[in-house]
């Protein structure tokens, strides 16, 4: 019995990974429309800081993605092979679990920048304004939306602040 949930279990995560079928030369999928959650510091638990590495382990355990991944990830803004969709969900299981993007892809910018910030020493406020210009996203694949909004954030960044300090 545990087999069989263990077996059903991977295939329904498997199906969900997916983006979906090729229909001709378009892609099946659910329409996802683009809102932004947008809250005010004042609002969010200053106490809310939570193991980034912990949700990073546990989305790993589905979506296995290799270091040299991550290392080019934080590096240079992309994954090395971006016709590779599980690195993609990873990505997206990440933001799923850190409350930055919701089940229906919203993106909380807010949210975004408190977990964000503890990756990189920027201000909260200059990740807010870059995570909602990153927000507008026209992706209806869940796990590419995900990474593309990803990647916007850290291309700005990595554009803005690396450049930068390295004058």
């Amino acid at each position: 019995m545990k087999i069989i949930f263990t077996i059903t279990l991977a295939l329904l995560t498997f199906s969900v990974a997916q983006c979906g079928r090729s229909v001709g030369n378009r892609m099946s999928t659910d329409d996802i429309t683009t809102t932004t959650i947008a809250t005010t510091m004042e609002n969010e638990d200053p106490g809310s800081n939570f193991d980034i590495m912990a949700v990073m382990v546990d989305c790993n355990d589905t979506f296995r993605v290799e270091m040299s991944y991550l290392e080019s990830l934080n590096q240079s803004g992309s994954f090395p092979d971006e016709t590779d969709k599980t690195p993609k969900c990873f990505v997206r299981c990440v933001l799923e679990k850190s409350s930055i993007v919701s089940g229906d892809s919203q993106f909380n910018v807010t949210r975004a920048a408190e977990v964000f910030s503890q990756i990189r020493d920027i201000s909260q406020n200059d990740i807010i304004k870059m995570a909602t210009a990153c927000s507008d996203r026209p992706e209806t694949c869940k796990c590419e939306r995900s990474y593309q909004y990803l990647k916007c954030l850290l291309e700005t960044t990595i554009e803005i602040y690396d450049t930068r300090n390295s004058k």
